[in-house]
């Protein structure tokens, strides 16, 4: 879904990419790279920080459509 969704929509990938900055002083992959090519989603160091950043450009997605939420869970 993810690299359908970076692919398809410019609100999502710009979400993602921020993410990615965001992320990566603290890791040693890519978050951009392991969302399209699905490698390192077997490590929870991984994917946590991987769920966080979908979740976050989710909400941007919704948001940039008047979908507003309240919170992210």
């Amino acid at each position: 879904m993810g690299a359908e969704l970076i692919a398809s929509s410019p609100v999502f990938a710009e979400w993602m990419r921020r993410c990615a900055e965001a992320l990566a002083p603290f890791v040693d992959w890519d978050l951009l790279e392991v969302v399209t090519e699905g490698r390192g989603l077997d490590r929870v160091d991984v994917v946590q920080p991987v769920t966080w950043a979908v979740m976050v450009s989710l909400a941007e997605l919704w948001r940039s459509v008047g979908v507003v939420p309240d919170a992210l869970a």
